[in-house]
Parts: structure tokens; C-alpha cells; sequence
């Protein structure tokens, strides 16, 4: 079966083998742009987490201190009764929905929880997303108009800052890689640590906690040789011209102290 794996929000292809319903194997799918072919140790013991012995399969209800399974029926009558309880009680605002990252980041999963909390009533969802990656999709929306995503096969000039793709996110790192091997890409790397790719790119080894007198170095040069789009910073951007004062002190030359 030719499926995905969501346990992280990169989504790789599996090739899925299933027999009598139960998932028996899992490979990389070799096809897929993303991974091709490769998996994460996630990913390769995905048929242990699917089948793993504690996994809980079916309605459990805690009683007298036991928890003790319940049929499916009584488990829905139990929610359903609370639930209109407390609409009834305290109104439906007064109810709060909390999702794990997956439940918001994937379509088919986000969509039941849509459609439960319209039915409801309620406008309160809750998730990890609030200080995690949603963060990174509303920055990109604020940004660039829409989320984007990495595409490093098409890139010219890559700068990793701070990013060791090789530990953290290795389907992007493999790309890189091929892209650096075939000259197709330049590559520079701001780290204090000599990561792999540092390797095979110009390193620029700061010290720790420098980070941001190098970006402030980067604006005062862009801005000073006019390395920017104007016509976009004098329909869009707001307090550039303070910027642009702030930054003249953050020479090249005082930073590179």
C-alpha cells in the first residue's frame, strides 16, 4: 500500500505491506521526492508502534482505580451525556479542544476536529501548534504571503544558520549533499560547531551568542550598498527607516571584533 508516515511533519513515503489487516512490513517508498527510499528510525519501526502489545485499542474506563475496558456504545454515551452537560451548564464556549501536533498538521485529522468543534459550537482549539510549528507557518504567511517549503535541488546559494540538517532533518541534508557533490549549489554555514556540511561549504565559525551582531552586520551592508528590493521596502515594510539608522553602527569591520 502506498501511504505516508505522519509521525513527524515531514511526511515520507511508505510502501505499506499489510496481510489479514495487520501492517507487517514498512519500507521507504524509493520513488518519493522527499526521502527516496530512506526512512527515519521512527519510521522503520513503525509496525512495532502499530502493534505494540500497550497500545490501547478500545475504550477504557477508570474504575474503583483500574482502568477496565468498556464496549463502544458505553464510551460514546459517556462522552456524549458529559459533553451536553456541560453545553447545557456553563454554554459551548465554555469547551476547549487540545490536539497533539499531528491532529492540526495533518489534512484528514484536522478536519474531524474542525467539524466537531463547528458542531459543538465552541471557537477554542488548543495545541502545541500555539508555540511550535504553527509559529514558523504563521511567520512564512506573514513573510512571503503563503508557507513555503525548502526545495534545496533548486536552490543556488544555501545558508544554514545554526541548522545541522545532518542530526536534525536528514531528507533535506541528503539533498544538500547531492547538491553540493554535483556544484550545483553554494554553500555557507554560520555555526559555531564544524557540522558536517561546515565541511563541504564556506564555515563561518562564530562565537556562541554572536548571532545577532552578524545578522545586524549582514542588514548594514545590504542596506548601505542598496542590496535590497526598494520598491517593495517603500510599499511594504514598516520602520525601515529606523532600521536603517540602527544598523549603520554594526559595521563588518566592528563586528568581526
Amino acid at each position: 500500500v502506498k501511504s505516508d508516515c505522519i509521525l513527524c511533519v515531514a511526511g515520507c513515503g511508505i510502501d505499506a505491506y499489510v496481510e489479514d489487516g495487520r501492517l507487517v512490513k514498512v519500507e521507504g517508498m524509493a520513488e518519493h521526492p522527499l526521502n527516496q527510499g530512506r526512512l527515519c528510525p521512527r519510521g522503520e519501526n513503525l509496525v512495532e508502534f502499530a502493534n505494540a502489545p500497550d497500545r490501547v485499542k478500545y475504550p477504557m474506563k477508570k474504575q474503583k482505580g483500574e482502568w477496565k475496558r468498556i464496549s463502544w456504545d458505553e464510551a460514546l454515551d459517556t462522552i456524549a451525556s458529559k459533553l451536553t452537560k456541560i453545553k447545557e451548564e456553563y454554554g459551548a464556549h465554555s469547551l476547549a479542544i487540545f490536539n497533539g501536533s499531528m491532529a492540526v498538521e495533518n489534512i484528514e485529522l484536522a478536519s474531524f476536529t474542525q467539524r466537531f468543534k463547528g458542531a459543538y459550537g465552541t471557537p477554542n482549539l488548543i495545541s502545541v501548534e500555539s508555540f511550535c510549528f504553527r509559529i514558523r507557518v504563521i511567520a512564512h504567511l506573514m513573510t512571503f504571503g503563503r508557507f513555503t517549503s525548502e526545495d534545496p535541488l533548486q536552490a543556488e546559494c544555501i545558508v544554514l544558520w545554526g541548522n545541522n540538517p545532518d542530526e536534525s532533518r536528514w531528507m533535506w541534508a541528503d539533498h544538500i549533499h547531492q547538491a553540493v557533490d554535483k556544484g550545483l549549489v553554494r554553500l555557507i554555514v554560520i555555526d559555531p560547531r564544524r557540522t558536517p556540511l561546515a565541511k563541504e561549504g564556506i564555515h563561518l565559525e562564530i562565537r556562541p551568542g554572536t548571532d545577532a551582531a552578524l545578522g545586524l552586520a549582514m542588514l548594514n551592508v545590504i542596506i548601505s550598498e542598496g542590496l535590497y528590493d526598494k520598491q517593495f521596502v517603500e510599499e511594504w515594510a514598516v520602520g525601515f527607516e529606523e532600521l536603517k539608522k540602527h544598523v549603520k553602527q554594526y559595521t563588518p569591520e566592528k563586528v568581526e571584533e
